[in-house]
């Protein structure tokens, strides 16, 4: 064979392998065409055993740090319901209510102050500054900073009362307060995003966690996992399979029911750990892995197998998503150093991440969180106030939390908390991963989920 045939033979089979490439990725998003192109691309080069070349790829593109100087927005996408009261206050004070503390709060400190309530791994506090601080704001709001502080990190609540008792469980909240002064408008008030027969359900909010990062910002969810009915659905390709009760959307006289849903967690390749629902084992459970546990009544909460969340067998379904990002109230994802927190190589990936976790006065709070790499994930669930906490899916627009409009009719619409998040309407459509969906157990007909 020639030097010329064999270029000319060689050129046409890199252009047919093209093509078949071509096509292949052109029918993938076909198949999705609410997702990101490029999202679209990742999913289809891992389901076709290209993973390893994606996670370079994505170690390239997000090896950037978070800028230190704060946001000048939020990223809350939602806005409050309409029945919730209304609050003015853009600052931590004494009370939302007092406008005369409100507005004189700027006065008497300068921007970009620092005021960080929890010391952290990513932002230790600096003693001298955080002594200035405290002396600049003491007279409108050195209650509240104190009050808060003890709030979202030395109240413990018991894990195992979050599915039997309501009575540690607080009806809304405590507001967070902001790490960095001034505080931008409604920064870590929780606001009503979802009401039920008027009565809320779901809050949300919004604040920048990192003092140290002021770029960083974390929109979270929380809801009470006694009053919905919590259930986890079968994505197309996690964990993919037929025969699922709870397919890849929420459909059916369920959908009358719906309050929210969220992202579920890793893919299969990257080691995740145990997936059980449906009576059905499609990964075995680790032990010591961080895992969000659904009850046969639909109660919900997070803990550690094998630790705090026993293995007695009356699960209704468990996922699991690497060990524990936080635990006790303290970052210990160090405890593993040898976990793949989703290709983070040596800690120097960031990006958008989501987590779930049960905070320490009982609520069950949703994350998303970015750009951050693990140890700044551990951390914001540490100043947010979480007793145990694991990280759920990563990347693009992967991390996703929307409540439901028209509760009780037939026909839902999505709306998304956060402005980084996609399709609003993913899980009503059809999802290609695993997802957690609350329903109103007083109006959710027997047998609707599973």
């Amino acid at each position: 064979m020639t030097r010329r045939l064999f270029l000319r033979v060689f050129g046409g089979l890199v252009a047919v392998f093209l093509l078949v490439v071509a096509f292949s990725i052109t029918q993938y998003v076909r198949a999705h065409p609410r997702d990101p192109l490029q999202q679209n691309v990742a999913s289809w080069a891992r389901e076709n055993k290209m993973g390893a070349i994606v996670d370079k790829l994505e170690e390239w593109l997000h090896n950037d740090p978070p800028a230190v100087a704060p946001a000048d927005s939020l990223t809350l996408a939602i806005t409050p319901d309409t029945d919730a009261p209304t609050q003015t206050s853009t600052t931590v004070t004494a009370s939302p209510s007092n406008s005369s503390t409100t507005t004189s709060v700027p006065d008497i400190i300068t921007p970009l102050q620092i005021r960080p309530t929890v010391a952290t791994s990513s932002c230790p506090i600096d003693n001298t500054a955080a002594t200035v601080v405290t002396s600049t704001t003491t007279s409108s709001s050195s209650t509240t900073t104190t009050s808060s502080t003890t709030t979202t990190t030395t109240v413990p609540v018991p894990e195992t009362t979050t599915s039997t008792s309501t009575t540690t469980i607080p009806s809304k909240p405590d507001d967070i307060p902001s790490q960095l002064l001034p505080a931008l408008p409604s920064e870590g008030t929780w606001q009503a995003i979802m009401r039920v027969r008027t009565k809320p359900l779901v809050y949300a909010t919004s604040i920048r966690p990192l003092w140290c990062f002021g770029s960083v910002v974390a929109t979270m969810a929380t809801f009470d996992p006694t009053r919905v009915h919590t259930a986890m659905f079968n994505g197309t390709e996690m964990p993919g399979g037929k025969g699922w009760k709870n397919s890849s959307k929420i459909r059916g006289t369920a959908l009358r029911s719906l309050i929210a849903s969220f992202n579920g967690g890793f893919r299969f390749e990257h080691q995740p750990g145990g997936y059980v629902t449906e009576g059905k084992t499609v990964r075995k459970m680790r032990e010591g892995y961080a895992t969000l546990a659904i009850s046969q009544d639909g109660t919900s909460t997070v803990g550690v197998w094998g630790d705090t969340i026993t293995k007695e067998g009356s699960w209704a379904s468990l996922r699991q998503n690497l060990p524990p990002l936080v635990h006790n109230g303290k970052s210990v994802y160090a405890n593993y150093p040898k976990v793949d927190w989703g290709n983070d190589f040596g800690n120097k990936v960031y990006n958008f991440r989501s987590a779930i976790c049960l905070r320490t006065d009982g609520l069950m709070m949703f994350v998303a969180v970015g750009k951050v790499n693990i140890g700044m994930l551990a951390d914001t669930l540490v100043v947010l106030g979480c007793k145990t906490g694991m990280e759920l899916d990563i990347n693009g627009q992967w991390p996703y939390f929307a409540v439901y409009s028209d509760f009780g009719k037939a026909t839902r619409w999505g709306k998304i908390i956060d402005n980084r998040m996609g399709d609003p309407n993913r899980h009503l459509n059809g999802s290609t991963k695993d997802f957690f969906a609350l329903f109103d157990p007083d109006t959710l007909p027997a047998g609707a989920v599973k």
